[in-house]
């Protein structure tokens, strides 16, 4: 894979060390200073112990590069970032917002004092899990007609169409439908973030008006309808080529889908 460049800030320990001489542990609950910087600026600190968390800082959107993506905080050095891994990548740094434990950072520590630096990454760089394909839908039932207890039945039939298309045991595995609550500027602009998301079940048209969708990334566009609510065509947009994609993409404009959601017809 073609990495683009990692915003990561390697300082020295020098600096960093300076900075917290002050700082010592307590006799009897051992204290670690932990800093997070970005580009030689310190975002946020706090003392951290065995029995007492602090919460991780984030950084806006706005002051990430287009493009790029801002996913918390690491203690490891560029090289030692394991990107062939997502499951291994994802222990390597702490979310942005997430509680950091003691245990998180322990091992980093030099003189009480753990430096986490802010990890920014493009998006076609960050290692992502494998699946054969991912389906989005709209978990805003009053909105979309959608939610659990139609869906599961539904996600049902899909795995049986693609048993029945000869799918792979393994790519059957791995495919995905998640849920997206919130407006549909939230919703969109959270797919956006994922970055890994073939499909958007139950959405409306506005997904690149009202929403943060491109309209170049939407390959192809279907609808059905959900009797009830107050918009009750809904869409389904296509935005890969993949071939769990194109296969899946058959079943859900097909008449079984809109059958399922429309019984009767009107």
């Amino acid at each position: 894979m073609k990495n683009k460049k990692i915003l990561l800030v390697l300082l020295g320990a020098a600096t960093s060390m300076s900075f917290l001489s002050g700082c010592a542990a307590k006799a009897l609950e051992r204290e670690l200073n932990v800093v997070f910087m970005n580009e030689g600026e310190i975002i946020d600190s706090g003392v951290i112990t065995q029995f007492k968390n602090i919460k991780s800082p984030t950084i806006s959107d706005s002051y990430v590069p287009t493009d790029y993506r801002f996913l918390g905080w690491t203690c490891y050095s560029l090289n030692e970032l394991d990107l062939s891994s997502a499951t291994n990548f994802k222990k390597q740094y702490i979310a942005g917002g997430r509680m950091v434990h003691y245990t998180d950072v322990a091992k980093f520590a030099e003189n009480q004092t753990v430096v986490c630096e802010a990890l920014i990454m493009h998006k076609d760089d960050i290692p992502k899990d494998y699946h054969y394909v991912v389906v989005a839908w709209y978990d805003k039932v009053a909105t979309s007609g959608l939610d659990e207890k139609n869906m599961k039945p539904y996600q049902n039939m899909v795995m049986t169409y693609l048993t029945n298309q000869g799918v792979s045991q393994d790519d059957l595995k791995s495919v995905l439908f998640r849920p997206y609550t919130g407006n549909v500027g939230q919703s969109t602009g959270q797919i956006m973030f994922d970055g890994d998301v073939d499909i958007m079940f139950g959405w409306a048209a506005n997904i690149s008006t009202t929403g943060t969708i491109p309209p170049e990334s939407v390959l192809e566009d279907a609808t059905f309808v959900v009797p009830g609510i107050t918009t009750p065509t809904r869409h389904i947009q296509r935005l890969s080529d993949s071939e769990g994609a194109l296969k899946t993409m058959e079943f859900l404009k097909s008449e079984d889908t809109l059958k399922y959601f429309n019984p009767s017809g009107e």
